[in-house]
């Protein structure tokens, strides 16, 4: 037997020896960057949302924005739910599709996922648009949103009811102008050519004094609107609260020139308050009104007495008692003249309070854009527009990939690529769900 032989057995079994090694992550190496990338969008989102939960319940109860005090309807918010689940199903249609070589299939759904995406953008600008215009808003130095009822409040509600008062004076003057110029026809229509066209000149002509005659009784009448909230409600407010040493009776009187503007929810003590101050401001008409007519009356006593004595003898006693009635009438007409001061801020105060209801809001019931104060109501419209506007770019950011996507083949071979951009796509679905219990539920 040969010594070598075994050795030489052994060595050719060593050298039939192949290893296989399996790859550390059996993923393809596009879903594995977007996992990657999906992985950080889920650190940032986290931080986002958990940074609303802890200002929205670490602040006292009652002490946040209601869904119906800042504008966020529930089934808007639902409706867009909605549009958002049916495009991950219609971007995973399209994804079978894809694998199944249907490629036209694959490209009717993904442009359904593109309509889908962009009618959530629409509702989402809509909701936009309606916060913006109720005053709703993040801004420097501060939106139409104060947090509490203070002096600070009423300061900027008597600012903002002077610009909006100047502004619509200086139009309404404008305006009368322009009406006048309307009226006369030599400003409006000159060299005739034709009597045809002098007709469509006198139908222009009157079409455009009609236009101008609606926007001026809607100037005149927002003007004496915002001239009673000026007089009966801020100015009344600012002077109760200047005359007023009781601290309590100073808030609840700016906590009810508040609820005036923008009532949050019902308020008993606001309620009280108001019904006991006009029952106050009636009796102290009831006191004040008799005495002027006694002083107007008396004035006209003494004035007719001035003019009897005119008319007399030019005598010594004569010019004496006509110096004595002329003091005596100019001290009636000084108490008059204070009384009447005492009588227009309450009558001013009465008839805004008849005629500017409070239950739904000076603000919704003439369409005003006046300060309202919602506590955390700041805070609430920099974490809302913070929020969704993130989860907004992301959504633009899909549809930007549906629409490079698109003009192509959609086949088997690009059917991984669009399975990378689907699981981005339901990445911005899931945010959204958990965005819309937090902002449109609690």
């Amino acid at each position: 037997m040969n010594p070598a032989e075994p050795h030489n057995s052994e060595s050719h079994q060593h050298a039939h020896v192949s290893l296989q090694y399996e790859p550390a992550v059996p993923v393809s190496r596009g879903k594995l960057a977007i996992w990657l990338f999906l992985s950080t969008e889920i650190m940032f989102f986290t931080g986002l949302i958990g940074t609303y939960i802890v200002l929205r319940f670490g602040v006292p109860a009652g002490s946040w924005p209601s869904p119906t005090s800042v504008g966020v309807v529930e089934w808007i918010g639902a409706l867009n739910t909605f549009v958002l689940i049916c495009s991950s199903a219609t971007i995973v249609l399209a994804m079978e599709a894809a694998r199944s070589n249907a490629a036209q299939s694959a490209s009717k759904w993904l442009a359904l996922t593109l309509l889908l995406g962009t009618v959530f953008l629409g509702i989402k600008g809509y909701e936009y648009q309606s916060k913006f215009s109720h005053g709703i808003h993040p801004n420097f130095p501060r939106s139409l949103l104060y947090d509490r009822p203070d002096l600070s409040y009423v300061a900027g509600l008597q600012a903002n009811l002077t610009e909006q008062i100047n502004t619509l004076e200086a139009a309404k003057t404008h305006d009368g102008t322009k009406l006048a110029a309307a009226d006369n026809p030599s400003h409006s229509f000159r060299q005739p050519t034709t009597s045809s066209s002098t007709e469509q000149q006198l139908i222009d002509g009157s079409r455009s004094n009609h236009r101008t005659n609606v926007v001026f009784e809607q100037h005149h009448d927002y003007l004496e609107t915002l001239q009673l909230v000026q007089t009966g409600l801020v100015t009344w407010t600012a002077r109760k609260v200047g005359q007023t040493e009781d601290p309590m009776m100073k808030r609840l009187a700016i906590a009810s020139l508040a609820h005036q503007i923008y009532p949050l929810q019902e308020d008993p003590k606001v309620d009280k308050y108001l019904a006991d101050e006009k029952n106050e401001i009636e009796s102290v008409l009831g006191s004040l009104r008799p005495q002027l007519v006694e002083l107007k009356k008396s004035v006209a006593e003494v004035q007719a007495k001035i003019d009897e004595l005119k008319q007399a003898a030019n005598s010594d006693e004569t010019k004496k008692e006509l110096v004595a009635r002329t003091q005596e009438i100019g001290s009636l007409t000084k108490k008059a003249t204070e009384l009447i001061d005492e009588i227009k801020p309450c009558e001013a105060r009465l008839q805004a309070l008849a005629s500017l209801d409070s239950e739904t809001g000076i603000n919704k019931q003439h369409h005003l854009k006046l300060p309202m104060v919602i506590p955390s109501g700041n805070t609430w419209a920099n974490t809302y527009f913070l929020l969704t506007g993130f989860h907004a770019l992301h959504v633009i950011g899909g549809l930007i990939a549906f629409v490079i996507l698109l003009p192509l083949r959609l086949d088997s071979k690009r059917a991984g690529v669009l399975e990378n951009v689907g699981l981005y796509w339901h990445f911005v679905d899931i945010v959204w769900i958990f965005l819309f219990p937090l902002i449109y539920l609690f």
